[in-house]
């Protein structure tokens, strides 16, 4: 058996487990806010793990694009000149993300102000980048279809 298809076995395995610790193990209800008339919502017990399983196996997979994509352009550096150009259109489009994205504290529905600047602004950074790639691939999508009947 491949490597590949063992590491893969194993991430759905732990991935499963995890998922079924979330769902199936247990939690608390927990108020809102310290007041007596505070509403009440369920935490479950297992949320900091799935949390953190979905930020390692993110970790991984960007990981191995770069990996994978240096790799691939020391084996055929001509091939990968239009992987280089999508990764740096990427990297612009992630740029333009960060130049528009603010950090500007938020209140919480406990009242709370949440004031981390570094996570309001990956937050912004993801939500905008999104929404570019969105646009991106909405256009990319009606230009083929265009070109498609053009021809």
């Amino acid at each position: 058996m491949k490597l590949s298809k063992i590491i893969l076995y194993i991430t759905i395995v732990i991935s499963v487990v995890v998922m079924g610790l979330f769902f199936f193990g247990g939690g608390s209800e927990q108020a809102l806010t310290d007041a007596a008339d505070a509403d009440m919502f369920y935490v479950p017990n297992y949320t900091s793990l799935i949390l953190n399983w979905a930020v390692i196996l993110f970790a991984v997979a960007i990981l191995a694009a770069i990996l994978l994509g240096v790799w691939g352009f020391v084996q055929a550096p001509k091939q990968s000149a239009k992987s280089l150009l999508g990764i740096a259109l990427l990297g612009g489009v992630i740029l333009v993300a960060y130049i528009f994205s603010d950090a500007t504290p938020i209140r919480l529905s406990d009242g709370k102000m949440f004031t981390d600047a570094f996570r309001l602004r990956l937050a912004d950074v993801c939500i905008i980048s999104s929404g570019i790639l969105l646009v991106l691939t909405i256009v990319s999508i009606a230009l083929g279809w265009v070109m498609k009947l053009s021809k």
